[in-house]
């Protein structure tokens, strides 16, 4: 039990206040909490958007975990911890991430990471070991495949597989339709303007830093004016779907950086329309590693697929 006494001027809602004071007090947990009458101000059970005021007393009756308060080290405990494992064994681990939630975050006050949910996972289940460490990186906004490595020896080989372009890589996405964008491998340029965070695509390099992109283009799909797209990427640059659709007048639906941000906000999207979806791996000679040579990995299609199929977005 933990009782508490509102000393702010300022009004506001319970909620507001506990989630704020507490983070691992999610808003599932709050109802939870007052249906079963675990909640109480100044004696009484309050309804859920109780507006506290200066000199209420909140008595709360449940247990000391929920009052945990976050540290660098605890940080993934208020992390959610859904996670959809696709593959796993001794040396790699292979999960499902959504889009709107980063890989890794350097700030450890933004708590759902996808790092964070398998420290979360890997801590509820009691497991042991090292917790996989990052072979790649995709987007905040994709969703999609992310591989990781559960020692030290297949991180390192995993780099190289990624460095040396040794693993089929394949996207899908939803597009802004150009009719006069043909199917095909399209190779171009890409400059990084590190400062603005962004890059840019041309027919021929900008400067020094320009780098040679391949991107594989395939239509799946399409109606009015969307186009369904299966992705081919042959070089693995930042941005490099993204930035090449865009540049090609095939912005990517839901894309804020490069898209359309006026039929973005047309179709309520707050996430780019974009899946990594499929990995295969090529003739692997290293003997602790060679049971992954040509093994596929592929993640559920994302909703937007479906919607796509019932024409609609």
């Amino acid at each position: 039990m933990k009782e508490i006494i509102y000393k702010e001027i300022k009004q506001e809602r319970i909620y507001t206040f506990l989630s704020q004071k507490y983070p691992l007090i999610r808003l599932s947990v709050f109802n939870k909490f007052l249906r079963q009458n675990k909640i109480k101000v100044n004696g009484t059970k309050p309804n859920n958007n109780y507006t506290l005021k200066k000199g209420d007393i909140i008595t709360l009756y449940f247990s000391d975990e929920y009052f945990i308060i976050p540290n660098k080290d605890n940080a993934f405990l208020f992390s959610a911890n859904q996670l959809e494992i696709l593959y796993e064994d001794n040396n790699i681990f292979v999960v499902n991430k959504p889009s709107g939630i980063s890989v890794i975050d350097d700030d450890w006050r933004n708590f759902d990471t996808l790092i964070n949910r398998i420290k979360h996972y890997y801590h509820k289940n009691n497991l042991e070991g090292q917790i996989p460490q990052l072979c790649h990186r995709i987007d905040t906004g994709t969703s999609g495949i992310v591989l990781l490595a559960k020692n030290d020896k297949t991180l390192n080989f995993m780099f190289d597989l990624f460095k040396n372009k040794q693993l089929k890589k394949k996207y899908i996405c939803a597009v802004k339709n150009n009719p006069s964008a043909k199917d095909g491998l399209y190779k171009d340029f890409l400059t990084k303007n590190s400062q603005r965070g962004f890059v840019s695509v041309s027919s021929k390099p900008i400067n020094k830093t320009s780098q040679n992109i391949e991107t594989g283009i395939k239509t799946i799909d399409q109606f009015d004016n969307y186009r369904l797209l299966d992705i081919n990427l042959y070089t693995g640059r930042t941005h490099q779907i993204r930035a090449h659709l865009s540049y090609l007048g095939m912005p990517i639906l839901g894309d804020s950086k490069y898209g359309d941000n006026n039929l973005n906000r047309k179709l309520k999207l707050k996430y780019q329309l974009l899946c990594s979806y499929y990995f295969k791996f090529g003739r692997i000679e290293d003997e602790q590693l060679s049971y992954l040579s040509y093994k596929e990995i592929v993640c559920p299609m994302p909703w937007f697929v479906e919607n796509f199929k019932n024409k609609k977005i």
